[in-house]
């Protein structure tokens, strides 16, 4: 089979890990986060081998992110015959 044929498959698995608004004198350095996020990047590699064994490759993305103007809305369409349950 060549690498063209099939469909291209990814499992992704989010988390996020809030500071509340609001909270005083807590400064988080960048170090603290950096090293939180390796630390959680090695052991879910390391549980891969078992867990998810017919992977090739995980991709790691780590962010640290500040929410200023990040919102998500829902959008209901309208009904119709594709997207209606008969």
């Amino acid at each position: 089979m060549s690498e063209h044929e099939g469909t291209p498959r990814s499992l992704r698995i989010s988390f996020e890990f809030e500071v509340p608004r609001g909270l005083k004198g807590v400064n988080i350095p960048g170090t603290s986060v950096q090293k939180a996020l390796d630390t959680m990047a090695d052991r879910i590699i390391g549980l891969s081998e078992s867990l998810f064994p017919w992977a090739g490759k995980v991709a790691v993305r780590k962010q640290w992110v500040y929410h200023w103007t990040d919102y998500e809305e829902t959008i209901k369409l309208p009904a119709n015959d594709k997207n209606t349950p008969k």
